[in-house]
């Protein structure tokens, strides 16, 4: 390495001031873990949001242990401002939105505060029932200024490093003060979550979750993160109690809840053949998709996985499949579609037998070779079911026809 190389090393690694965060290992496995994301076409840009949002916290842990400890705490109140920014755009006019990405005139963040409130009443009504958590986040927040600012002696380089007893610095309350903030601010990610997209409070409620017939590309919130991150075990509570949750979950108040069995093929999208007498008595809670399944089941016929979109969606049963499965859709079930025996298609150790269900074509895998009998089961199913597309298509024209 010659000399020049060996000088800008040095400057790389001069004033720094690596560690390991105390939860640095928890802190990184939830956020990478976290799934926030909404299925609203109207503001379906928000999963950009929170996906930056995201990723700016994880970078703060790995900037501070890397020693760039300002930018860190600088990436933390990106975050948080990117999250009430996000929250505001979806309570405005698409062309604010267009502004915002244009790089236009757009207001700071303690302005856009003010405005959340006057804009959304569930934010509103959020930090009125938790406000010392709001508080005590804005909190460390303005103190997390002092430090991008750099305000105080403590706050430089070399002399935070060389001398931290002449200028009163404590690596050690450091840490606290960081960890403390990233983890509000984890949590403010996930009540502005729950304010954006309540379904994902509504699919952690136990109480609420059996009632929603329906697989969403929401999760359900880490209802568990502010009692094991901040010891808080009210924060939760107080927003299941709040108007905006009550109100929301009271259009599901008089549904059917979901018996597991059927709970497990809806969120699930796993069939247990031993529960099928079970599943039967909440058939219409069921997609029509999932009843022309259970009928294929209800028949005895031993099927592993169903798949359907090309192969790229799937259910699974208890019947486990002998052929471990490492991809799925593209030419492998173009080709099953293409054959001039839909019936018993080989596919590694294991079979691959394709029918109509209704309009969609329907991939089975299954460990056996069907039998005449189970295979001319299908042909009936499959032409019942192509019956109900044609009734419903006549109807549909009629109705289309009165209506002109």
């Amino acid at each position: 390495m010659d000399f020049e190389q060996t000088i800008i090393e040095s400057m790389h690694i001069d004033t720094q001031s690596k560690i390991l965060l105390p939860d640095r290992k928890k802190l990184l496995m939830f956020l990478n873990n976290l799934s926030l994301f909404t299925g609203r076409l109207d503001i379906i840009y928000c999963n950009t949001f929170l996906d930056e949002a995201a990723r700016l916290l994880i970078n703060s842990i790995f900037l501070y242990e890397d020693g760039y400890f300002d930018c860190a705490f600088y990436s933390i109140r990106q975050s948080s401002e990117l999250i009430n920014n996000m929250l505001y755009l979806s309570n405005n006019e698409r062309s604010t939105l267009t502004d915002w990405s244009t790089k236009e005139w757009f207001p700071m963040d303690n302005r856009i505060r003010s405005h959340l409130e006057k804009l959304s009443e569930s934010y509103k009504e959020i930090k009125t029932l938790i406000p010392e958590y709001f508080d005590k986040h804005d909190d460390l927040i303005k103190k997390s200024n002092k430090v991008i600012h750099k305000q105080g002696f403590d706050t430089f380089y070399r002399l935070r490093t060389t001398f931290p007893d002449e200028y009163n610095f404590s690596q050690e309350e450091e840490i606290k003060q960081f960890e403390e903030t990233l983890k509000y601010t984890i949590g403010v990610l996930l009540i502005v979550f729950i304010i954006l997209e309540p379904i994902s409070l509504a699919l952690a409620d136990e109480e609420v979750s059996p009632k929603l017939n329906y697989n969403l590309l929401t999760e359900p919130i880490d209802t568990d993160y502010f009692e094991e991150f901040l010891g808080l075990n009210d924060i939760i509570p107080k927003i299941k109690g709040s108007k905006f949750y009550q109100n929301y979950i009271a259009a599901f108040a008089d549904k059917e809840p979901m018996l597991p069995s059927v709970f497990s093929v809806v969120r699930e999208e796993a069939w247990d053949v031993d529960a099928l007498d079970e599943i039967e008595k909440q058939l219409n809670l069921l997609t029509p998709y999932e009843r022309f399944m259970f009928h294929i089941l209800k028949c005895g016929i031993r099927i592993s996985n169903f798949y359907y979109c090309h192969g790229w969606n799937w259910y699974f049963t208890t019947i486990r499949c002998n052929y471990n499965r490492k991809s799925f859709g593209g030419e492998e079930f173009e080709n099953y579609l293409k054959a001039s025996n839909l019936f018993n298609q080989p596919c590694a150790n294991v079979y691959m037998s394709v029918l109509m269900m209704y309009e969609e074509p329907l991939y089975l895998e299954h460990n056996d070779p069907l039998s005449e009998e189970e295979i001319q089961k299908l042909k009936d199913l499959e032409a019942e079911g192509i019956q109900e597309v044609q009734k419903l298509n006549a109807d549909l024209a009629e109705i289309m026809k009165e209506d002109n």
